[in-house]
């Protein structure tokens, strides 16, 4: 049970990281900076320290992302004027006009999986797939 339990989860994951994917490319976008941007879109300002931490990415990759955000005209940085190593990560108007464009990754698969599942059964999905998380 345990090795099917791990592999189903890596199937999923794998899966939605196909269709993350998908919705990025019709964007225009990777799916890296279009994770970036789901975050800014709900707190605009992040430190880049703090923006690493909800991607789960290391310094130096955060950095490289941030830097090509900056060259796609998507980002914008500005240094704290209290603390000058603290720099602060912006979005521009561009990136500000995309969210329009964007249906919400939730939304999306939603509309893939209708029909596929009961809403009692996304129900107990969610509460297990938290219940999950929250042990790991």
């Amino acid at each position: 049970m345990e090795s099917k339990l791990a592999f189903s989860l890596y199937m999923a994951f794998k899966k939605m990281q196909i269709q993350f994917g998908n919705l990025a490319e019709q964007m225009g976008l990777d799916p890296a900076p279009l994770s970036a941007l789901l975050k800014l879109w709900r707190q605009d300002g992040l430190t880049v320290t703090e923006l690493g931490d909800k991607l789960f990415l290391k310094a130096s990759t955060i950095t490289s992302l941030v830097d090509r955000m900056e060259r796609d005209g998507l980002v914008r940085r500005e240094r704290n004027q209290e603390d000058r190593r603290v720099v602060r990560i912006f979005l521009t108007e561009k990136a500000k006009n995309l969210k329009e464009q964007f249906p919400g990754f939730e939304e999306y698969i939603q509309d893939k999986i209708k029909g596929h599942f009961t809403e009692e059964e996304l129900e107990t999905l969610i509460k297990l797939l938290s219940k999950l998380e929250s042990s790991l």
